[in-house]
């Protein structure tokens, strides 16, 4: 629908934004009149870019296309659609100067799979379907999905990691958000960190920013603190350096006491996935291994174990758990007898996992996620598993 144009409100964020101009005939819906007429321009705190791009191969996106799903598709609630092979973008709020020829990403396929897996693992606790494949995102409503161009085309806009319109995701009418690959190195946390972030821009999120004990701004983006394993940064600031990356509930760089809760806003969109095993007396008869979603900060699953024959080793570890693979939390895990009386808590802080030696006996397992160095376990979700043996 053509709609007038409208003098769109410009809300104070703490992005730099690129002076674009928004062709009339693609304006965001009439009740989006709030929405930012420039869209996010993210360096993520890098100085120094990539501007070369290297030779494709044969084992690179877009050159060797993975089969795509074929028959009919139940549309998903939501879906985001990771576009690695190269787009023509014509008709959106992007096209002040005509279409955009967007070349493939370049990424080798074996880190293709690793940003779809890191992206999916950011976006597990939401009702929301993380594909690479098109006819999945075609499928959905319109109002109810995003396409992420991975490209090495950046001349177009300039020299940043990524960019975005803000709260697009239910615009509509197809405009995508942009990661370059060439810019980024084609380094594949870096990508799939780049990823997730226009994302939450696209589902109405600014920059996690950071400031003293005191209240006073430091920086636009908020780091994060420690380091190896156990490192930890908001999506929504830097997540580069960081092993753990989460959903946040802190300030913006809008001020000290403007606190954005990430989550919230996020499943505003998108919802959250039903809880499971939060019960512990429905909580299912656990066999050798399960897997489990920590869907809410305060979320505990429960199973029920039977030991028998010895002692066994119980362990519970987050997804993407090794140094650097992009896990989502901290896991702790609490021991009740079959009186629901809990007799041991294991927690330790130098680790993303628990594990403890039972002897023979009937119990209940408490699985839930633990905060890193003192940071809310608001944002600390996703995916795990719990195995015996």
């Amino acid at each position: 629908m053509r709609i007038s144009p409208v003098v769109l409100l410009i809300l104070i964020i703490s992005c730099t934004k690129k002076n674009l101009e928004t062709p009339a005939a693609v304006q965001p819906p009439v009740s989006e009149t709030k929405v930012i007429s420039k869209p996010e321009a993210c360096k993520f705190g890098l100085q120094v870019f990539n501007t070369t791009r290297r030779a494709p191969s044969a084992d690179v996106s877009g050159f060797k296309k993975k089969p795509k799903q074929t028959g009919t598709i139940t549309p998903p609630n939501a879906t985001i659609y990771l576009d690695f092979d190269g787009q023509v973008v014509t008709n959106t709020l992007w096209n002040i100067s005509g279409p955009i020829n967007c070349a493939p990403a370049n990424v080798a396929a074996i880190d293709e799979d690793k940003i779809l897996d890191r992206v999916s693992e950011d976006f597990s606790p939401f009702n929301v379907v993380v594909t690479t494949d098109e006819n999945v995102y075609n499928a959905t409503s319109p109002q109810k999905r995003m396409r992420v161009i991975i490209t090495e085309t950046w001349d177009w806009f300039g020299v940043v990691g990524g960019t975005s319109y803000n709260n697009s995701f239910t615009w509509g009418n197809n405009t995508p958000c942009f990661v370059f690959s060439t810019l980024l190195s084609y380094n594949e946390k870096f990508i799939a960190e780049a990823i997730s972030h226009e994302l939450g821009h696209t589902l109405n999120l600014q920059h996690q920013a950071l400031y003293d004990n005191s209240g006073n701004f430091i920086s636009e983006y908020n780091e994060g603190v420690g380091d190896g394993r156990i490192g930890w940064a908001p999506i929504m600031g830097i997540g580069y350096y960081r092993n753990v990356t989460t959903w946040y509930k802190g300030p913006t760089a809008n001020g000290y006491n403007n606190i954005q809760d990430d989550v919230a806003i996020i499943s505003n969109v998108l919802g959250l996935k039903p809880d499971e095993n939060s019960e512990m007396q429905r909580s299912d008869k656990f066999q050798e291994k399960a897997e489990g979603i920590i869907n809410n900060g305060s979320d505990i699953d429960y199973f029920y174990m039977d030991v028998k024959d010895g002692a066994s080793i119980i362990k519970a570890e987050p997804k993407c758990l090794g140094n650097g693979e992009g896990a989502n939390l901290a896991l702790r895990m609490k021991i009740y007898n079959k009186q629901g009386v809990c007799v041991k808590s294991i927690d330790d802080a130098g680790s993303l996992s628990a594990s403890v030696s039972l002897a023979p006996d009937k119990y209940f397992i408490g699985i839930e996620s633990k905060s890193i160095d003192g940071q809310s376990r608001n944002g600390m979700l996703g995916r795990y598993t719990v195995s015996m043996n």
